[in-house]
């Protein structure tokens, strides 16, 4: 295994440190952020995190999924129309 250069372990201990000050703190959802939620009420730092992918994305996943498996089966028709000729 690799040793860690000088940087690569101030880099580590920084974020050693970031998380003890976040654990004494009582973790993110104890502080309050800058910004709002859009809505005009403050937001934490966990704010913007949301449970489920936009519609629009899941919409578009399934989309590309269902042509993609419609042109797939065009292929293997060609593939297999072709091979008995």
């Amino acid at each position: 295994m690799a040793e860690l250069t000088e940087a690569q372990n101030a880099a580590m201990a920084a974020i050693a440190r970031a998380a003890d000050e976040m654990a004494r703190e009582g973790g993110p959802d104890g502080r309050k952020a800058d910004w709002n939620d859009g809505a005009g009420k403050s937001s934490g730092v966990l704010g913007f995190v949301e449970d489920r992918a936009p519609r629009g994305l899941v919409l578009r996943v399934f989309l590309y999924v269902a042509v993609g498996h419609v042109f797939a089966a065009f292929i293997y028709l060609l593939f297999t129309l072709g091979g008995k000729g």
